[in-house]
């Protein structure tokens, strides 16, 4: 009997995670999809959020509250780097 390796579609990770995902796309609560088009850093207006900056604006997010993803592909040529730095990076929902 083999087991399926299914990739999860969507993944959940730190709005601080976001920094390292380039052009991460950030899945909302009714299913819409935002891309992270510029930078992510702690806020320095809204003490314990991250400023983020998308494709169609400025976003704060809690800190403390994970953000669904859409489950990045590693392109074929990664080596076993870009695999650990995914690994440690984002946790399968």
């Amino acid at each position: 009997m083999t087991t399926s390796a299914v990739t999860p579609a969507h993944i959940e990770v730190s709005p601080g995670e976001l920094a390292h995902i380039s052009g991460a796309v950030i899945v909302g609560d009714s299913g819409g999809h935002v891309r992270i088009t510029g930078s992510v850093e702690p806020s320095n207006v809204l003490r314990g959020m991250f400023l983020v900056e998308t494709e169609v604006g400025l976003l704060y997010l809690d800190a403390d509250l994970p953000v669904t993803i859409v489950n990045p592909e590693l392109p074929d040529d990664a080596d076993v780097v870009d695999l650990a730095q995914a690994v440690g990076l984002l946790r399968a929902s």
